[in-house]
């Protein structure tokens, strides 16, 4: 019985201290990055995913992300392998979303497509290249989050990421450009965002 109180206190320590790393400046020797493995999900909000149904907008996924549509809003998951993070402090780093989030009018087959996603730590966003139609890529931001001591939580399994992915106003002028309209205002939520990185 002590044994066992003894791992459940040394768990609950490390991830407390690793969580306050988040708030801390980076010391002289701060932590090596290691490898990102993982997987980042992406929720449509209701908001936005009533505005789409409106239009008669839907959400697929490019390869090798996946989609789910078994919840109440379309999820697109994309895996991570490669990049690399640094587990504070602070919690920083980059890398590649494999696949994309793609969306298509129906009654046109207008297509929107979010390429080469990069999720961003460092600047707390995540990048993309758009595409209208398989036109030329441009090269923007997608949505921004935050980082902070109540939605982000790290233990020796890894660190798990959960909030608001805010819309970006380039991502704004893209759904703009394919749909005279976009999803939710510049600045509210476009997607839940969950992301889990293998320590």
């Amino acid at each position: 019985m002590r044994l066992r109180n003894t791992a459940a206190v040394s768990a609950g320590a490390f991830a407390l201290s690793l969580t306050a790393m988040l708030a801390t400046a980076a010391p002289a020797g701060a932590a090596a990055p290691i490898p990102a493995k993982g997987h980042a999900t992406f929720c449509l909000t209701a908001a936005a995913t009533s505005a789409l149904n409106t239009q008669g907008v839907v959400t697929t996924a490019i390869a090798p992300a996946t989609l789910d549509t078994t919840g109440p809003t379309p999820c697109v998951t994309t895996p991570i392998t490669n990049g690399s993070i640094t587990v504070g402090p602070p919690l920083s780093g980059g890398f590649p979303l494999d696949g994309g989030i793609s969306f298509t009018r129906t009654s046109d087959n207008q297509l929107l497509e979010f390429k080469n996603l990069n999720d961003d730590l460092t600047g707390r966003k995540v990048t993309t290249e758009v595409e209208i139609n398989g036109g030329a890529p441009t090269a923007i931001d997608l949505v921004t989050y935050q980082l902070t001591s109540q939605n982000v939580h790290i233990d020796p399994n890894g660190v798990d990421i959960t909030g608001p992915a805010n819309l970006t106003q380039t991502a704004a002028d893209a759904f703009l450009s394919a749909y005279e309209d976009q999803p939710v205002d510049t600045g509210k939520a476009l997607f839940n965002l969950t992301v889990h990185l293998d320590l």
